[in-house]
């Protein structure tokens, strides 16, 4: 391994370290993803068609599966939020949770859960009033977070139709960057496709619980067919779209009661705890890496960036152990 290789593999892990101190995270992950989409699409299409048009096309699709499913997302998300059937049934929901929690909390604890919904909703409205500016940031940080992502997604696809010259034409140290960046997306595209496996275990063990396991003990749970497929979706992020299904079947839970609540988050929690390994055993199936590598670059990174290193961590070390490989230093 040479100085100029040293050099080029330590300004990949720079660009990595300054995704992560300038949490561009959601952007890099969003922006790399549709880079892959287009790459495999324009393989594909390249067997019929010129390279370049292959790639426009595939770029084409991408971009309008991209608009499609933002456009049916908001206009679902307005429909219901429009819908007076759908917040009154909400508003009756979590009067009825609360009742619910309130006949299962023991007396020292029932005293600070609300009478009522309607004292809910002061408490809600006092709270908002305590933490307007907190509210206000966290705001403006998912607008900002969202203009991220649709700069990625743009430089994503120009980058995917740039006509770059030959590599053999290339200077040293342009040379050697387009080798590091091509391993970086092979590391990127192994993950994702693990991710893919991993988010349909996740899912049909969590399909099981809801639609097999409660509904023997009588038990339904609102909307469960619908948390399954939101199972699934959120599960393509690593480790915190587990958690925000799991959030989200745990609250329905409370709807039912608060015994069930609880079920469900045990049960939860154990499918959590379980992906952890599912995650290292198939990311390092991808990678060649065993299960306690993964997961010691997992634990390392997320204690120092928190949750974006949690999900940088296998892309990460897929790119370090490819150089190593490469370099045939291991």
């Amino acid at each position: 391994m040479d100085k100029t290789q040293i050099n080029g593999i330590a300004f990949v892990l720079l660009i990595i370290l300054t995704v992560l101190l300038l949490h561009l995270t959601p952007a890099a992950m969003v922006g790399m993803l549709v880079f892959v989409l287009i790459k495999r699409l324009g393989s594909s299409f390249g067997k019929w068609l010129h390279e370049y048009k292959a790639r426009q096309l595939a770029a084409t699709i991408t971009v309008l599966v991209i608009i499609a499913a933002v456009t049916v997302f908001s206009l679902y998300i307005s429909k219901t939020l429009r819908s007076e059937e759908n917040l009154a049934g909400l508003a009756s929901k979590v009067g009825q949770t609360i009742t619910d929690i309130r006949g299962e909390l023991p007396p020292t604890l029932v005293s600070y859960m609300p009478e009522s919904l309607l004292d809910l909703k002061g408490s809600i409205s006092t709270l908002i009033q305590q933490h307007i500016k907190e509210l206000s940031i966290a705001g403006k940080n998912g607008l900002h977070s969202l203009a991220h992502i649709l700069i990625g997604i743009v430089i994503s696809v120009l980058l995917s139709l740039h006509r770059f010259s030959a590599i053999s034409h290339a200077k040293p140290f342009a040379f050697i960057m387009r080798g590091r960046f091509i391993l970086l997306s092979k590391a990127f595209e192994n993950i994702v496709f693990a991710q893919i496996k991993i988010s349909a275990i996740n899912t049909l063990l969590t399909s099981i619980f809801l639609l097999v396991i409660l509904p023997m003990a009588h038990i339904h749970i609102p909307y469960a067919n619908t948390l399954v497929i939101i199972t699934f979706f959120t599960g393509l992020l690593p480790v915190i779209g587990n958690l925000l299904s799991n959030t989200l079947i745990t609250i329905m839970s409370i709807g039912i009661s608060f015994k069930v609540a609880i079920a469900a988050l045990v049960f939860l929690v154990l499918i959590h705890k379980l992906e952890y390994f599912i995650n290292a055993k198939i990311v390092g199936a991808r990678i060649q890496a065993s299960a306690w590598e993964i997961l010691l670059a997992m634990l390392t990174m997320e204690s120092i960036f928190g949750i974006s290193g949690l999900i940088l961590a296998p892309i990460t070390y897929a790119y370090i152990k490819s150089e190593l490989n490469e370099a045939k230093l291991i």
